[in-house]
């Protein structure tokens, strides 16, 4: 049985597959997306403390996937590369939602605000990219607000815009964009339901209340476009009748 000649093959077909061929060997980066969606979302308890003195509140780390809500202790490790501290700052009386940001010595571990004259963070939106071009962006520790005696939310679910120091980076710029999903509740108690980043430095992330679907890599392409390559031979052979253009 003699096998099918290479020309007599669709020239689409060929074209598709050495392409896809090329992507792979290559080596072409694609954009990933690290989801956590937290199996019993975690809501921020009273600090009287308002943070400086009290740990009470909600802990996560998109980098690791760590999250809990946590007493008056603070965490063992309590400064680390893409840690972050939701509490309800009930220290004046009155609470008020905030966001710890560590900074880390100017090196990622902050939020995106609203604007270099609006120091508190930026309230993002379904179907909103964060990254580069996005706020204002100058990390350093801190506590800013989330509402209601100041900053930019509402009562309701949405998105704070993260950049995340990378462990393996030596400059300001070498981040990691994310989010984290939180709900504003109306006792402004700080609801945490899931976080994300994205794992290629520098790289804007999409925000969404599910992970993203992912896309076929090159390599799984390829492999279609072979056995659609062998169905076809496999059809001449056994009918040698059926013209292949």
């Amino acid at each position: 049985m003699s096998a099918v000649p290479f020309a007599r093959y669709p020239a689409a077909l060929i074209a598709a597959s050495l392409g896809l061929a090329g992507l792979v060997a290559s080596g072409a980066a694609q954009a990933n997306v690290v989801y956590t969606q937290l199996p019993t979302a975690l809501t921020t308890s009273p600090n009287s403390g308002g943070g400086c003195c009290d740990g009470t509140g909600v802990w996560f780390n998109p980098l690791t996937g760590y999250a809990e809500e946590r007493g008056y202790f603070f965490p063992d490790n309590l400064y680390e590369d893409g840690k972050f501290f939701l509490l309800t700052d009930t220290s004046s009386g009155s609470a008020e939602a905030e966001v710890y940001v560590q900074g880390l010595f100017s090196r990622g571990n902050g939020v995106i605000y609203q604007s270099a004259s609006n120091l508190n963070p930026a309230l993002f939106g379904v179907g909103q990219s964060i990254g580069p071009a996005s706020g204002y962006q100058s990390p350093g520790a801190g506590y800013p607000d989330l509402g209601p005696s100041f900053g930019n939310w509402d009562v309701g679910r949405g998105f704070l815009g993260l950049t995340l120091r990378n462990p393996a980076g030596a400059s300001s710029s070498d981040i990691y964009y994310g989010f984290a999903d939180i709900t504003v509740n109306a006792d402004y108690t700080i609801t945490l339901n899931a976080f994300a980043f994205e794992n290629t430095p520098g790289q804007a992330i999409m925000t969404s209340f599910a992970a993203p679907v992912p896309e076929a890599s090159p390599a799984a392409m390829l492999a279609a476009g072979l056995l659609v390559l062998g169905a076809v031979a496999t059809r001449h052979r056994t009918n040698p009748a059926v013209k292949i253009s």
